[in-house]
């Protein structure tokens, strides 16, 4: 994450100097001229992209990928079946009657909003776009056939080969997909999407550590929606008109006000042509990805979205978890020897280290991890940090460092730990049933006093990964966790799961929140 700190440490001195604390008059800003030359404030454009350049980007991006994907589909097709017209040596007659099928496929994208939608993301995915290109690309395939057939009646062209292209459909969305993660990879080692938080108090703060942890963001300075100007915000919303240019800001991050103000909502207005807007809904803990936008009469309403978790449900992540489990083992079978040979040289003592932790329905079982600590000092694991019932607000990190952990950790375990390859054993844990490889975090007993709504993370298995792991690790506080799991468990489904096994790796990689 890349901070401007020359630039950030101007912003605060034009807040600092130019505002009258306490009282919060107003700033020498807000009659500032635009178009002129900033003095105080100083910017540079380091890696932007216009929107118009991202859009063509991502439309050759697809439209390479689906070039390429046809040939390689025709190719693969050619080694599984038997039918003559789709042999090896009709390769370039099928790919010239199929050729109208990678513009097709940019078409259809393009007239789902796919590229419009691609702006609007702060954190693009292409998990999260595999479901709209499958029915973009899918379009594509009908939208080829259809002018095939009209071409066909009109100049007697032939036609192209509809499994040929029902199969092109399934190589293009794989090779779309990983074309889109190499894309974001390069843009995001030449771009950076500049933005600027809206609020005070805890959520803005960690609204910032979210954007800190992106690698495709820059963080350029907060502002308060009030009149006082507080230590660190380099301005107000009112001055947003002027901020935004001069800072090349790109996106605004709102965190949801104390209470609606007029001026505000007109500043937002003037900047909707200019910049994106995001803000945080009011009740955001009761919000997930399932929930969805309506209208009643033109009143926008976000409905949230109902728990439900079936014994079909359970059935199919319990088979899930059983399958994950069963072939991590095996695989990662000659690394774990490796590992515990790795284990056994750091430090005396065992390999493994078992704790007890809460399960489903609040029954302990043992957990089983890579030890990371040296034996000597690895007593009491089971009792809670002193003070950590009182720190709901502050980062388990800030917490565990005055706790009894400090000092413990070996070179080897550390590696292990921001690796997350200590945590393999516990697939050991999935396999027998205690454990699901997603779900809430695994909390000793002594860490685990909840009650009322927070006793809904009792519902389902502890989980190897979660929304915790994916969102920041040791950096959130406990309410946060309280929050996650509530919500991982409120609004299950298995795509979910998929999408956090998909961003663990990432975030592992990152070294996001370890400790």
């Amino acid at each position: 994450m890349r901070i401007f700190d020359q630039e950030f440490g101007k912003l605060k001195s034009v807040s600092d100097h130019e505002t009258n604390p306490p009282h919060g008059s107003a700033s020498a800003l807000e009659g500032a001229d635009p178009g002129s030359s900033p003095s105080a404030i100083t910017t540079s454009a380091h890696g932007s992209i216009t929107e118009r350049g991202l859009m063509f980007v991502h439309v050759g991006t697809d439209f390479l990928c689906s070039y390429i994907a046809l040939p390689l589909s025709l190719v693969l097709l050619s080694q599984i079946s038997s039918v003559p017209t789709n042999s090896i040596h009709r390769l370039w007659s099928n790919f010239t009657l199929d050729s109208l099928f990678p513009i097709s496929v940019v078409v259809a994208l393009a007239l789902g909003g796919m590229y419009r939608s691609t702006h609007r993301r702060m954190q693009p995915s292409a998990f999260l776009e595999v479901r709209d290109l499958s029915f973009g690309v899918g379009a594509g395939c009908v939208l080829t056939l259809g002018v095939d057939a009209l071409l066909h009646v009109t100049f007697h062209r032939t036609e192209a080969n509809a499994t040929q292209l029902v199969f092109a459909v399934i190589v293009t969305v794989v090779v779309i997909t990983f074309g889109r993660i190499g894309m974001r990879y390069f843009l995001h080692a030449l771009t950076t999407t500049r933005v600027i938080v809206v609020g005070s108090g805890q959520l803005a703060e960690r609204i910032m550590t979210n954007v800190r942890q992106d690698s495709g963001m820059t963080l350029v300075g907060r502002v308060v929606d009030s009149d006082v100007v507080d230590e660190g915000a380099v301005g107000r919303v009112r001055d947003l008109p002027l901020l935004c240019p001069q800072l090349e800001v790109h996106r605004v991050l709102v965190a949801f006000p104390e209470q609606a103000s007029e001026q505000s909502l007109n500043t937002y207005r003037r900047l909707q042509d200019t910049v994106h807007l995001a803000m945080v809904p009011r009740y955001f803990e009761l919000v997930s990805w399932r929930s969805r936008m309506s209208d009643l009469s033109g009143t926008p309403f976000l409905e949230l979205a109902r728990p439900h978790m079936s014994a079909w449900d359970r059935s199919m992540k319990r088979a899930f978890d059983i399958g994950i489990s069963s072939i991590v083992l095996l695989a990662t079978s000659p690394l774990l020897l490796v590992v515990a040979v790795g284990v056994k040289l750091s430090s005396p003592g065992p390999i493994f280290f078992k704790q007890n932790r809460l399960g489903r329905h609040q029954h302990p079982f043992t957990i089983s991890k890579f030890r990371s600590m040296r034996v000597a000092t690895e007593v009491d694991r089971d009792v809670a940090p002193e003070g950590l019932a009182e720190d709901v607000n502050r980062p388990l990190r800030e917490i565990r460092d005055k706790s009894s952990e400090q000092g413990r950790i070996t070179p080897f375990g550390a590696f292990l730990r921001k690796s997350g390859i200590d945590e393999i054993p516990q697939f050991i844990n999935v396999f027998r049933g205690h454990m699901s490889v997603v779900g809430p975090r695994p909390f000793v007993p002594a860490e685990s006093g909840v009650d009322g709504w927070g006793t809904r993370r009792f519902e389902v298995r502890p989980g190897i990964t979660g929304l915790w792991q994916v969102s920041g690790r040791n950096d959130l506080t406990r309410e946060d966790l309280a929050q996650l799991d509530y919500l991982y468990v409120a609004s299950w489904s298995m795509w979910w799961d998929l999408k956090i096994m998909w961003e663990t790796p990432k975030t592992m990689a990152r070294g996001t929140g370890a400790y």
